[in-house]
Parts: structure tokens; C-alpha cells; sequence
């Protein structure tokens, strides 16, 4: 793209957005004045990733904002709408696993990503395993419910309490075991170890346990032992920061060469419970008053923040990111950016982390980046390919007779998988099983969106340097024919499953690659990963067909021992997934075999 004409720049605030052959935004990003920030991208002492950016881009447009503040909004907004590949993609990440009480007549403890301000939430936890591991030793001593609606209810019909009050971990409200001021102070008590005052509750048992011992009473003395032992085990591994009591959130950036890393640490009751680490490769990594807003509100846009927010850097639309935030959550919040005292110091230690996450993704990147390259250029080699397979498309079909016909595509960039870019395609243009067909319409659908000069999916966008098909000569010609039909110079190879032969239409005999070669590796990593996804589409739609019913019709199998099945597993969904296991550690072999058969067809 030429430089463009100062008088055509609006002198105002707002946002920039470069496009490219397609009128397909690529960048986009907020001045505080449009005139003087857009033309720096057209120095020659701009960055490569600049440069790049300025060649691919065909068109510039411009939308005014009243001011920077709003500009900042309007551009996360539009990022977050169109994702252009340019500007951060920030990872689509599930929030953080919270303990979550219900504001029900018998509230229920269960462990949960989404925050209902109706309900009490303690968190966030590092991981949902922490959270579910905690909350399952808290329950052995405070057997409060945690069971669904639907489950709550249906024993209450049945009058007869579930297993899990049969093995003391829960007190069967659903058949009044428990009066309502029992349960209350269960909850209390409960509430009172996640707020973080367990230390007299441990004591007091401490106390207890000592008493029954001199008393020579050793049988329940050891039930205390066992109690305080679950009370150790719930507390999440956790350090202690400050001699405080505080919750705070501590965002520290350390900024480098071609990118930016971050560690946030979540503080609650003076401890960290959790640690939010992320890259991110900005267009100017020392532009951190343009980007760091919007990492700060991608950053609590699933996760309730703390009251204050500590920042390592300061930059001017603070305020705006604090109304944002407060706005959002509905409560007081405060970022600061302190000098000295403790809240320096925990500054200074997530600073300090950031830096150690640099170092030791700046090793690795280092050596893996080298190590998938000569990778790639080994697969380009190895299979005559007209360019490095940076991108690399695998596709695979999976039926269960003529139905439930499904196509997957997974994509593999610069040697590494991509999920968010994975694709499903449900067969339709004809009836009856015939893999070589489906394996043409899914090709055909696919090249269609990316010929689509208004596609707007990222994935479907992207142009690949290899398609792999799951499959022998047959399926690689039903691919190769689509390619051609489209006049597309895209490279096609076919992988048979049993010796691992790959198949090029430019060649009559197979080509075996030594067993131990990096380059078989990708290929059949990728290959792997299409097959898994699309059996994991083909069970669901499996699944989908089946009701509750239809699970107690199969032969051989009681129905109490489905009963206790669901009992577990809730939802046919989770019960499917089960291995055969876990199924036979909870009903007999012969039964465990036929159920695990029934869900692997």
C-alpha cells in the first residue's frame, strides 16, 4: 500500500482500519489523533511485522470517535467482532473455575465457571481441578448438597436420599435428614474456610483431637485426624504474599523485543490462588498505552476482578478501563499503580515472574521454532511440495452405516495444531455411505469458502500450503479433482492408515517415509487429530438421537446397575465418555463390557 494523503486522515480521535484485497479488515487500531499516528506506519524504520502489514493492506478507512476513551472501546469491540490477523488475538479462554453456593431453600455447593451474582461465588481457582479436589474434601466434613435441580427433585418425589448420602457426603435435605438450622450452620461453615477463616475451625479439632486422645477415646480421635486431614487437602496450594488479609489482582508485563508477556496474579485473603500467564505480539511492542487497555479488559471480561487492580505500567486511559470494569461487574474498582510499600512489592514479584516466563519462552520458542522448521522443510523435501507446508489441512470422514455422515477438518500452522481454527461438515448433498463422495463434498465445501471473496471465517480464509487426506488413492483423487475443477495450486497427499503409505497424484507408487522421520511425525499427529475429531462429531450426533430411555433396553444390562451408572455420570453425554475402567470399578465386568460397547460402535 502507498502512503496515504495527510488531508485524507481525519485530525480527530477514533479508530484505523487497514484492509486488504477482499475489503477484509487485517489491522485495526486507535489514535488519539488520527493524523499524526497513521502515517508512522509508513517509516522506513518501522518494524518487519509493520511492513508486512503495510504490504498486504490494499485500503485504509477511518471511524471518529468523540474521544480517545471511546476510540479504545470502538477498537476492542472491532477486534473482537472481526478478528483481524494482524491485531492480538487474545485466546478464547473458558474463565476461571469458581466454588459457587446457590441462593436456593436448601442451597447447593458445586464447582463453576460462570458467575451468577445471585448466587456466592469463592475463586477464582488456578485450574477446575484444584476446585473440584477442594470442594470434594470439604464436603466429606460439611455434606452439604451438590446435586442438580432435576436430581434434588426427583428424589424428593422417590422419598429415598441418593448414594452420595449412603457415603456421608451429603445430609439428605431432599428427604428432610437434616433440619434447615443444621444445614445453615454446614453452609457457615463451608463459607467461612473459602472466605479464608479456617484457622480457628482447624484449632478448635486440633484441640478436640488432642482431648479425645488423652481420653484414650482413639476411634474417634482418628475421625478428627481423618477431618483435619480433609481440611489440609482443601486448601488449594496456595503462598502466602502479604501479613494482610487483601484481594487484589497484580498485572505485571514484561515487555521484549517482538512481544509482550504478562503474569497476573490473583491475591484473596493475603495468598495467591491463582496465576493468569500470557504472550501476546502487539504490532509495536512498546506502544503498551495502546495495547495494554485492551489486554486489561480482555483479561476480566469473564473474570470478576478484585476491588483493586495493581498495573507495573501506567497509561492514560486507566480511568476509562476502571468505569469499563466497574460498569460491567457492578462494584467499586480501583487501578493503581503503586511506588513503595507491600503493593510495590507484589508489583515488583509479578514483574520478576513475567521476566522468568521470557526467559523460558524465549529457550523453547527458540529451539522448537528451529526444531518445526527443519520439520516442515523436511515434509516439503521428502514429498516434492512446491512450498514449506506452514499450513497444513487434514481431512477425515466417520459414518456409522448411512448415518451420521460427518467430515472433519483440522489445521495444523508452523507445526503446531490449532483448535480454534478446526471445522465440521455434516454430509448432505446425497444419502447412503460412500466415503469417496463425501470426502468430494467436503473438499468442494470447503474451497468454496475460501474463494468466497466475503467469507468472514478466520479459519475457512486462510489459504493452505498442504491438504492431507485421511485416506488412499481413492479419496485423494475425489480431492485432487475439486482442487483442479477451482484451478488451485494447492499440494494434495493421501495417507493410508495400515503401512502409513502416502499418495501423491504425481506419482503411481507410494511413498514410505522412514519410520523415525519428524516428518511422518507431523503428518500423522495431524491425520490422528482428524480422525479423533471426527468420531467426537459422530458421537454427538450419536447422542443427540438417543434419549434416557434407550440406554436401559440394552441387553444383558440391569436396570439398577444403569440406575447407579447415571447416578454418577448425570448425562448421557458424561456416561459415554466414561472408560471401560471406571465403568467396571462400579457395576460387574460383563455388564461394563456391553454398556462401553453400546457408546464405541
Amino acid at each position: 500500500m502507498e502512503k496515504i494523503n495527510l488531508n485524507e486522515i481525519p485530525n480527530k480521535p477514533g479508530i484505523y482500519i487497514f484492509k486488504d484485497d477482499y475489503d477484509e479488515p487485517i489491522y485495526v487500531g486507535k489514535a488519539k489523533n488520527l493524523r499524526k499516528r497513521v502515517p508512522s506506519y509508513f517509516n522506513k524504520n518501522t518494524s518487519w511485522k509493520t511492513k508486512r502489514l503495510t504490504s498486504e493492506a490494499k485500503s485504509i478507512s477511518f471511524v471518529v470517535s468523540q474521544n480517545e476513551a471511546n476510540a479504545l472501546l470502538a477498537e476492542y469491540s472491532f477486534i473482537q467482532e472481526f478478528k483481524p490477523k494482524y491485531n492480538i488475538q487474545f485466546k478464547d479462554d473458558k474463565s476461571y473455575p469458581y466454588v459457587t453456593i446457590t441462593n436456593e431453600e436448601w442451597p447447593r455447593a458445586f464447582v463453576s465457571r460462570n458467575i451468577n451474582h445471585q448466587n456466592v461465588n469463592f475463586g477464582p481457582f488456578p485450574f477446575i481441578g484444584a476446585a473440584k479436589r477442594s470442594l470434594d474434601h470439604l464436603i466429606n466434613i460439611f455434606p452439604v448438597r451438590t446435586c442438580t435441580k432435576n436430581t434434588f427433585e426427583r428424589h424428593q418425589k422417590l422419598n429415598k436420599p441418593c448414594l452420595l448420602y449412603e457415603i456421608d457426603k451429603c445430609s439428605g435435605p431432599c428427604v428432610d435428614l437434616v433440619s434447615k438450622d443444621e444445614y445453615q450452620n454446614l453452609l457457615i461453615n463451608l463459607r467461612e474456610f473459602y472466605k479464608g477463616n479456617s484457622d480457628t475451625y482447624i484449632n478448635e479439632k486440633i484441640k478436640e483431637m488432642k482431648t479425645l486422645s488423652k481420653n484414650q477415646e482413639y476411634e474417634e480421635a482418628n475421625k478428627v485426624k481423618i477431618t483435619l486431614s480433609h481440611l489440609e487437602n482443601a486448601r488449594v496450594s496456595q503462598t502466602l504474599m502479604t501479613s494482610n488479609d487483601k484481594n487484589v489482582d497484580v498485572i505485571g508485563i514484561d515487555i521484549g523485543r517482538f512481544d509482550v508477556v504478562l503474569s497476573c496474579l490473583l491475591i484473596r485473603n493475603g495468598r495467591i490462588v491463582g496465576e493468569v500467564k500470557n504472550n501476546f505480539e502487539p504490532m509495536d511492542v512498546q506502544d503498551y498505552e495502546n495495547y495494554l487497555p485492551k489486554i486489561i479488559i480482555n483479561l476480566f471480561e469473564k473474570n470478576m476482578p478484585s476491588n483493586e487492580i495493581l498495573v507495573s505500567h501506567e497509561f492514560p486511559l486507566s480511568e476509562t478501563i476502571q468505569k469499563e470494569l466497574e460498569k460491567k461487574w457492578d462494584k467499586k474498582i480501583t487501578l493503581t499503580n503503586p511506588k513503595r510499600g507491600w503493593k510495590k512489592d507484589l508489583l515488583n514479584t509479578a514483574i520478576d515472574d513475567a521476566k522468568e516466563l521470557r526467559r523460558v519462552a524465549d529457550l523453547k520458542r527458540r529451539s522448537d521454532l528451529e526444531f518445526r522448521s527443519l520439520s516442515l522443510e523436511q515434509l516439503q523435501h521428502k514429498l516434492n511440495l512446491k512450498k514449506i507446508p506452514y499450513r497444513i489441512e487434514a481431512y477425515d470422514i466417520s459414518n456409522l452405516g448411512d448415518k451420521f455422515r460427518v467430515g472433519s477438518m483440522v489445521v495444523m500452522e508452523d507445526g503446531i495444531s490449532k483448535p480454534s481454527m478446526y471445522r465440521k461438515f455434516h454430509i448432505k448433498s446425497f444419502k447412503g455411505q460412500d466415503d469417496f463422495r463425501s470426502m468430494e463434498e467436503v473438499i468442494f465445501r470447503r474451497v468454496k469458502r475460501l474463494i468466497n471473496n466475503h467469507e468472514k471465517d478466520q479459519s475457512f480464509r486462510r489459504y493452505p500450503d498442504l491438504i492431507l487426506i485421511d485416506g488412499g488413492k481413492g479419496q485423494l483423487s475425489k480431492a485432487k479433482s475439486v482442487i483442479d475443477h477451482f484451478k488451485l495450486d494447492i499440494d494434495v497427499i493421501g495417507i493410508a492408515k495400515k503401512e502409513e503409505e502416502l499418495f501423491s497424484p504425481n506419482k503411481k507408487s507410494s511413498i514410505v517415509l522412514n519410520s523415525n522421520s519428524e516428518a511422518l511425525f507431523i503428518l500423522q499427529n495431524i491425520r490422528d487429530e482428524a480422525h479423533r475429531f471426527a468420531i467426537q462429531e459422530n458421537r454427538r450426533l450419536r447422542l443427540k438421537d438417543l434419549d434416557i430411555e434407550s440406554i436401559f433396553e440394552i441387553k444383558g444390562v440391569a436396570k439398577s446397575s444403569i440406575d447407579m451408572l447415571l447416578e454418577k455420570y448425570k448425562t448421557l453425554n458424561k456416561l459415554s465418555s466414561a472408560s471401560y475402567k471406571e465403568l467396571s470399578s462400579l457395576i460387574d465386568e460383563k455388564q461394563a463390557t456391553k454398556v462401553y460397547q453400546y457408546f464405541n460402535k
